[in-house]
């Protein structure tokens, strides 16, 4: 699902459909993202939905892509942040004690930002991922779990060669895919 998809006068208006293919584009990457600061999926995934419904209770408007994007991750981490106070487990959090007073001071840093760039990163190239051709897809996944050339070449029962030049335009479709967006630049 491309970043086109995404209407925000729609979202703003809080448009059904908009909002569908919001939470569609968005969930997966919150979830996992949420999940670096909890316990388990499970709870991740409760905590991604309420911060939809949160944010449509609010009304919140935003003003394009960028800004609705750092909203969303931002919501979640702060109730994340939340679900361990009210549980006062913090010694599961990722960061110290300290580290966890000084969050909280000094609300949303640069890291956790950077964190929620590259997770927005990671959710684009997933998306492109699934928009190759099934054997351009096939090469790729191949690739991702580690596997090499030749070996590629023997589960497809493809040419060596063949592999290389289906891996080399793969990766260029799948930098295109990401370098169409700004979120790259703020790497």
């Amino acid at each position: 699902m491309a970043d086109t998809d995404l209407d925000i006068l729609k979202i703003n208006e809080r448009d059904e459909g908009a909002w569908k293919v919001l939470f569609h584009c968005f969930y997966s990457a919150l979830c996992s993202f949420a999940e670096n600061y909890v316990d388990n999926s499970y709870e991740a995934e409760d905590i991604v939905q309420e911060t939809f419904l949160k944010i449509w209770h609010k009304q919140v408007m935003f003003n394009d892509t960028r800004h609705l994007t750092y909203y969303l991750y931002r919501a979640v981490y702060k109730n994340c942040l939340s679900i361990h106070r009210s549980k006062k487990n913090i010694v599961n959090f990722h960061s110290s004690a300290a580290d966890h007073d000084i969050i909280e001071k000094q609300g949303w840093t640069d890291e956790d930002f950077a964190v929620s760039i590259r997770e927005e990163m990671y959710r684009r190239l997933w998306t492109g991922i699934q928009q190759l051709s099934e054997r351009r897809k096939m090469v790729i996944m191949k690739t991702i779990e580690g596997k090499s050339i030749k070996e590629i070449a023997e589960d497809l029962n493809i040419s060596i060669s063949t592999v290389k030049n289906t891996k080399a335009k793969a990766i260029d479709e799948l930098r295109n895919h990401v370098n169409t967006s700004p979120l790259w630049m703020l790497l």
